[in-house]
């Protein structure tokens, strides 16, 4: 078997990530502008596009990405170099009055392609290398089959096969945590029924009665986004906890680890679909909605968000496990984020050059899809799709990567 780390030391990264880096431009451009306009804006920003493609790699390579020594760290390396490419790009045309063409927001949107587009493809040879590690471990007993905690995974198929093997106790610890949230509770799981119908009851008569806000249907339009992210806001916060709060158990037990961050995603997902089922069908009888095809569509991009918050969950949940830090600073990124995302404002209120930009925050896409679907009675448009799967299959095949990588060693964090 050939070497897979090679792939990302050397010319050979560097290759991989220049292709990647013109092509996010090209991408970016098409996504701020219609056809033939981003072509004539492309043809004449083109020296200064090459120049933050070119900055981006002369910084990635000064800080010691492409080495073999430069991967302990190489999320903070991709994002600083990526950042200071962007950052570059939207200053210096200013300055040199050369900024024709130069679309800023084109170019914070390169940024955020260029830096996932590196982690999936870092991520991916992340397994690979780790898939070869076990085999040469194994040969060198003998070719025994061993069982290594955090090294056996070496493909996404693979890792998968193995928390379904231990599907059983990924139920039961969601069931576990739905009995102790309404333990000795009178009303039980009829409280996630009521919470809903108790929500609309006052969100419609404060929009409607109290603020008299013009925006018909405003109650319908702010809980389709507010219940999404609360489902979001609910699930992070409990992966910080995910793995730093079970040392004895981690200490004790042998299991995929990967199981605790998803345990505590799912749990957030019970009680999101327990409010979800009252709350589609009061509201669409209350404001007269007919089911639409379209509305199938809501299964679909619940996935993508599912994915996404899985992967960003087994992010926290290892960073937290070294560094108890990472949830007060969750805590204090969901106010900023949740400010970021349209729920209590349209996305027709973010200035038109904004908008794109704005669609970047991490929940925006999906939040914007479940209100064209439900409130808008619009497919969700092209742009939607791209960031909700990018951000979907970047964060989960990134955020398997680095657990992975630290799954051996979390009994000594915690």
């Amino acid at each position: 078997m050939s070497d897979p780390s090679r792939w990302r030391v050397g010319t050979l990264a560097v290759a991989i990530d220049a292709a990647a880096a013109v092509l996010c431009i090209l991408a970016a451009y098409r996504l701020r502008f219609a056809g033939d306009e981003a072509a004539g804006f492309l043809l004449a920003a083109w020296p200064v596009l090459g120049a933050v493609a070119a900055l981006q790699l002369s910084v990635a390579w000064t800080l010691g990405l492409y080495r073999h020594d430069g991967h302990a760290m190489w999320p903070i390396r991709l994002a600083t170099a990526t950042a200071l490419g962007v950052a570059v790009g939207i200053l210096a045309p200013v300055w040199l009055g050369a900024n024709a063409g130069v679309s800023r927001q084109a170019l914070v949107i390169q940024g955020a392609m260029f830096c996932l587009v590196g982690v999936m493809w870092r991520a991916f040879v992340g397994l690979r290398v780790r898939q070869a590690r076990a085999v040469a471990i194994s040969q060198a007993f003998g070719g025994q089959d061993l069982v290594i905690q955090g090294d056996e995974v070496g493909s996404m198929a693979g890792s998968l096969e193995r928390t379904w093997a231990y599907r059983h106790l990924l139920f039961n610890l969601v069931a576990k945590d739905l009995k102790l949230k309404y333990q000795r509770s009178v009303l039980g799981f009829a409280w996630s029924l009521l919470n809903p119908l108790i929500m609309i009851g006052v969100y419609t008569a404060a929009f409607t009665y109290v603020m008299r806000v013009p925006t018909p249907r405003f109650s319908f339009f702010i809980l389709i986004g507010l219940l999404s992210w609360n489902f979001f806001a609910g699930a992070v916060v409990s992966a910080t906890d995910a793995v730093a709060a079970q040392g004895s158990l981690l200490r004790s037990v042998v299991f995929p680890r990967v199981v605790l961050p998803f345990a505590a995603v799912l749990y957030n997902l019970a009680q999101y679909l327990l409010t979800i089922v009252v709350f589609l069908p009061v509201m669409l009888i209350v404001h007269q909605v007919s089911p639409e095809p379209r509305m199938l569509l809501f299964p679909v991009f619940l996935l993508l968000q599912v994915t996404f918050i899985a992967g960003l969950a087994m992010v926290l949940s290892t960073a937290a496990a070294a560094f108890r830090d990472v949830r007060h600073l969750v805590e204090v990124g969901i106010g900023i984020f949740f400010w970021a995302t349209p729920i209590i404002y349209e996305p027709t209120m973010v200035p038109e050059p904004f908008r794109q930009v704005a669609l970047l925050a991490p929940m925006t896409s999906y939040i914007r899809a479940y209100q064209d679907i439900f409130y808008y009675g619009v497919m969700p448009d092209l742009s939607i799709w791209i960031v909700a799967a990018g951000y979907a299959a970047g964060m989960f095949i990134g955020g398997l990567s680095v657990f992975l990588a630290y799954e051996a060693r979390m009994p000594e964090l915690v």
